[in-house]
């Protein structure tokens, strides 16, 4: 996954988004907004959300890839 990739959240009817950062371990205020352990590591990246327009932080095992970018 890398910048510029279209994803969709998985679970039922999750929403599009682009990802618009690399994939980073998580900090422990990405483990606030994903609601996991304080010390927990998990793969992460930022993803805006089209229809919101907003940047939501997300593992990457909860987005379904649908287009690679270039």
């Amino acid at each position: 996954m890398k910048v510029g990739d279209l994803v969709r959240e998985d679970w039922a009817g999750g929403r599009l988004g682009v990802v618009v950062s690399k994939i980073r371990r998580s900090t422990p205020r990405d483990n606030h907004q994903l609601g996991v352990m304080y010390d927990d590591t998990h793969p992460v990246v930022d993803v805006l959300l089209t229809r919101e327009a907003i940047k939501v932080v997300r593992d990457v095992d909860t987005l379904e890839l649908l287009n690679e970018s270039r």
